[in-house]
């Protein structure tokens, strides 16, 4: 309960005093953004021409424009944000939506269209409320922030800390997480504390923090998780879920998690918490073997690793699938047979594209695995490519023989890597970027 107060003492304390403390300037701010000329790539923040961000400079611009955080945003390409961890005296980038004398929250609208932002970093252990979106609210019944992709991202901070926003209140859908998130108490791969619904999201992250950990979200108050998935490992001391550290009058449904659950006490399947029990958690499913977890509270089903791996598993319990029309036709999931998730199910615009019609797959020997710099092929390939987990081809090379790839300038992270060699067989291997 006390981890219960503590969140609601961040609420109160830390947000709705600064609102109103706040108010005056962020409404002289409104006024402002009149006479502001942007810089973006396009657009004008409207709901019809939101402003296009394009480029790093695009992102700096908006997290460094608190007079722009009321309006639209939509992700136009691919970023790289390597640059961001010599931001800043090494904190990295600035959330955006932190509370500033112009505006104590963002309170628009950004769509990233699935477009990565990679490599992004924050180091500031002494910022509550960290994560790419500091706070953010609602300002409609629909979906505010959405179509958000980091990719080997770096995340640190203090309490409230995720991947996407530390405090939301907006409705969020369609984003995903890998990389590293590391704070203390009410830390998630996509929020902090979650407020409203979270949907078709998923964190392939290591998250790690003390109290109140989640997959997906620390804490979740209202609303639903859905259609949603965790394959991150977590790491800390009580109250660890696989899915959310706690949650108040939420659903959770349609979701499963994969990961480790290292911690000392509370440590759940899906969900755990003191206020968990008027929670429900319907079709939804986490792995024991590798969790090494029981039970799970208000619901859920532990199963081994081969169940999870079947695909009656889920169709059976209502979950909709791309080549199925009894559960929807909305084309939610897929199995995934490219092994960019080790083969549990993934969303079905997950793509590495790798071909389903590959008749001959079979094993190589990579090493080292993880690799720093050479990785070496045991059988020579005749062509390799890697794909970030979001399917995204981010290197290629074709020779008539090649035995090792040098990964050096890679980032840090989790790849796909599909080698072709001489009689055209296939071999597809996860390898690990130190």
């Amino acid at each position: 309960m006390s981890f219960c107060i503590f969140a609601l003492n961040f609420i109160n304390k830390n947000f709705y005093q600064l609102f109103m403390k706040k108010l005056f300037t962020f409404l002289i701010s409104l006024i402002i953004i009149n006479f502001s000329f942007g810089q973006f790539s396009g657009g004008n923040g409207s709901i019809a021409s939101p402003y296009e961000i394009s480029t790093l400079n695009d992102l700096k611009l908006l997290s460094d424009s608190p007079q722009y955080w009321s309006k639209s945003f939509i992700q136009t390409q691919d970023i790289d944000a390597i640059q961001t961890k010599d931001w800043n005296n090494g904190s990295g980038f600035l959330p955006i939506g932190r509370p500033t004398d112009l505006a104590p929250y963002f309170w628009g609208r950004y769509d990233g269209k699935r477009y990565a932002i990679k490599n992004l970093y924050i180091n500031n252990q002494d910022l509550d409320y960290t994560g790419f979106f500091s706070y953010t609210f609602c300002s409609s019944s629909t979906f505010d922030i959405q179509g958000i992709n980091l990719v080997n991202a770096d995340i640190t901070g203090k309490s409230v800390v995720g991947g996407i926003v530390g405090l939301s209140y907006a409705y969020t859908k369609n984003c995903s997480v890998t990389g590293k998130i590391k704070g203390l108490n009410y830390v998630g791969g996509i929020a902090g504390i979650q407020y409203y619904s979270v949907n078709n999201s998923f964190s392939y992250c290591q998250i790690t923090g003390t109290n109140v950990i989640g997959g997906i979200v620390g804490i979740k108050y209202w609303g639903e998780i859905s259609n949603s998935y965790s394959s991150s490992d977590l790491f800390g001391n009580s109250q660890i879920g696989g899915l959310a550290g706690d949650a108040n009058s939420a659903v959770m449904k349609n979701s499963y998690a994969r990961g480790k659950i290292n911690g000392n006490t509370s440590l759940k399947g899906l969900l755990s918490g003191n206020l968990s029990a008027s929670t429900v958690v319907t079709n939804s499913f986490w792995n024991k073997d590798i969790s090494g977890i029981d039970a799970s509270i208000g619901g859920g089903t532990g199963l081994s690793a081969n169940e999870m791996l079947l695909k009656n598993t889920y169709t059976s319990k209502g979950w909709d699938f791309v080549d199925e029309t009894t559960n929807g036709t909305e084309n939610i999931w897929k199995m995934d047979t490219m092994n960019i998730n080790d083969g549990y199910p993934i969303f079905s615009y997950q793509n590495a594209s790798l071909s389903t019609d590959d008749k001959s797959i079979i094993k190589n020997v990579f090493y080292p695995n993880p690799v720093q710099e050479y990785i070496h092929f045991q059988k020579p390939l005749k062509k390799v490519a890697i794909y970030d987990l979001t399917g995204r081809k981010i290197l290629e090379s074709s020779n008539a023989t090649i035995s090792k790839l040098n990964l050096e300038k890679l980032s840090s992270g989790n790849y796909l890597l599909k080698g072709e060699m001489d009689n055209n067989q296939t071999t597809i291997q996860n390898i690990i970027k130190k």
